[in-house]
């Protein structure tokens, strides 16, 4: 077996300052180290800890995901689509369930015969951990060559590795209710998408992170303005936020937009309680809600049967906004670059984007080393 707190000088050593990750038995250890005396940010879902970790890597903040090998499909749309594709490696250690040749319950057996594969084929350099010290670390500082190409690093964990680590007793964190403000609606035709963005690029300001959602933000925001500060996702829907909890957390000097989309935030809604408990005072989660799938042909969301704000308000969001008018959505923002805390800015725009859309001319893994340099 391997001593956590051993394991933890290998760590350090080698420059991990943020663990992301979901419970899983086999971590035990580690999850409870991190917690313990690292800095741990606990995920609703496996995809969120990746995209947590990534934002983190692009503030210059060497991130590693926990996760059990159970949840590895939950993680594949931002490892194949933002890490992979961005070249914003991260380390990963993988409780091993369904290990062949150890004994597990039946659930976890098929996944423990795939593990590898799925990870090596999403592009992912995959090592079996070893169990003692002087192995495991040697293992560790390969993986800093391949993380330095830009591929991300990830180790399969065996049962009983790790030597049981106590999680010390925490104060649960308990948050006084945030605030709602509602702006009446005004009457008439929604405001597009595109007169938002214009809105949110005058306003940022020299420190300001501007991050697009999957889509036709995007590709709207590259209309409007290419700069360094700007991320253009692709893929890896719903990640934009915890993409942004990730920047903000490593960057407090720096303020985060989250521009996000109601079909994507519809897919991983947990990032809403996430981000409401870390609550970073530089980050403004901006949803700007059309009820439709626009880049795939305008087919409907959920979305229209839902109350955001009150959802926002309900995941523990200090400051929560609905904006009914351009004029509120412009006044929402001024007021957040003054006096900048956790905030969730809905806004209601109509369906549909400017026509004829362009894409970004530059590469995803060029866009991400723009704003790796531009947050040094």
């Amino acid at each position: 077996m391997i001593d956590t707190l051993e394991f933890e000088s290998v760590l350090r050593a080698h420059g991990y300052r943020l663990f992301s990750g979901v419970p899983c038995s086999l971590l035990q250890p580690l999850i409870n180290l991190a917690s313990n005396s690292l800095n741990y940010v606990g995920a609703t879902n496996e995809g969120e800890a990746v995209a947590i970790a990534a934002g983190a890597q692009l503030g210059g903040m060497k991130s590693a995901v926990l996760l059990q090998n159970s949840g590895l499909a939950n993680a594949l749309a931002p490892l194949t689509s933002l890490t992979n594709i961005c070249e914003v490696p991260v380390t990963g250690f993988v409780g091993f369930r369904g290990e062949p040749g150890v004994a597990d319950e039946v659930q976890h057996e098929f996944m423990g015969r795939i593990s590898a594969q799925l990870l090596e084929i999403s592009g992912v350099k995959v090592y079996r951990l070893a169990t003692d010290l002087p192995q495991a670390a040697e293992q560790l500082a390969e993986g800093q060559d391949y993380l330095a190409r830009g591929i991300s690093v990830f180790y399969l964990v065996s049962k009983g590795t790790f030597t049981p680590l106590e999680l010390k007793a925490k104060a649960p964190i308990r948050f006084t209710p945030g605030t709602l403000t509602r702006e009446q609606p005004e009457t008439g035709t929604l405001p597009k998408r595109y007169e938002a963005l214009q809105i949110v690029s005058k306003h940022k300001q020299d420190d300001t992170v501007v991050l697009a959602t999957t889509g036709m933000c995007g590709r709207e925001l590259f209309t409007i303005e290419d700069a360094p500060n700007n991320l253009y996702m692709v893929g890896s829907m719903g990640c934009v936020s915890s993409i942004g909890l990730g920047i903000a957390i490593a960057k407090p000097d720096k303020k985060v937009i989250a521009l996000d989309g109601d079909g994507a935030l519809l897919m991983r809604m947990g990032n809403l309680a996430t981000n409401a408990y870390y609550r970073p005072d530089n980050l403004l989660h901006v949803l700007l809600d059309n009820e439709t799938h626009d880049s795939t042909g305008g087919q409907s969301t959920a979305s229209g049967n839902m109350d955001w704000p009150a959802i926002a308000l309900g995941a523990g969001y200090p400051a929560v906004v609905h904006a009914g008018s351009l004029s509120g959505f412009e006044a929402a923002i001024a007021e957040w670059m003054r006096n900048p805390k956790l905030t969730f800015l809905h806004l209601s725009i109509a369906k549909g984007s400017i026509s004829p859309l362009g894409r970004p001319t530059i590469t995803p893994a060029q866009v991400a080393r723009r704003l790796e340099a531009f947050l040094k």
